[in-house]
């Protein structure tokens, strides 16, 4: 094949780009039977409300009281779900931050405008002067700093989405019953 009939589509292993019209939507027809066939086992299971089955919100309920566990017990159970749902990145980050994970050198390269990038191992020395404990970045490619620049982990859509809905279930249970 020569170079100027070559896709550059065909070599970005995109799936997606490469398998075509017909193979998407059979994909996507079969994610959605396999969603359906769930739907409708939860149903006849009574999840919903509408059949009569071992979940629907009177069973849960009555195994649920028989087991001891009260209204306020689910609302604690949701608010800490909600806290953790809101709180677990700020988390992540504290952890990494205070370990020195998920750090990339900022040094800039002679003549060039743009930063090293490598990521960092924390290092602690003893300065010569002083006797004090200096902490150090070190990089890959030798560069020694005081400071790296951090990358923190943000919540994406689904993140957002679970503590919403957990809000939701926690002002439901809260005011509505």
């Amino acid at each position: 094949m020569s170079e100027q009939n070559m896709n550059p589509v065909m070599f970005t292993g995109n799936d997606q780009l490469q398998r075509g019209f017909g193979r998407n939507r059979l994909h996507s027809f079969g994610l959605t039977m396999i969603v359906m066939a769930i739907s409708f086992g939860l149903y006849y299971l009574g999840l919903f409300g509408t059949v009569e089955g071992p979940l629907s919100p009177a069973n849960m309920g009555a195994t649920l009281s028989g087991l001891g566990v009260t209204q306020r017990h689910v609302i604690m159970m949701l608010i800490s779900i909600l806290i953790f749902a809101v709180s677990w990145n700020w988390i992540f980050n504290l952890v990494s931050a205070l370990t020195g994970a998920r750090m990339t050198c900022k040094a800039t390269e002679k003549g060039d405008d743009g930063l090293c990038g490598a990521p960092v191992k924390r290092t602690r020395r003893d300065a010569k002067r002083t006797g004090q404990r200096i902490v150090e970045y070190v990089c890959p490619c030798g560069h020694r700093r005081a400071d790296a620049h951090f990358h923190p982990v943000k919540k994406g859509s689904m993140s957002n989405t679970v503590w919403m809905a957990c809000l939701a279930f926690v002002l439901i249970a809260i005011f509505c019953v």
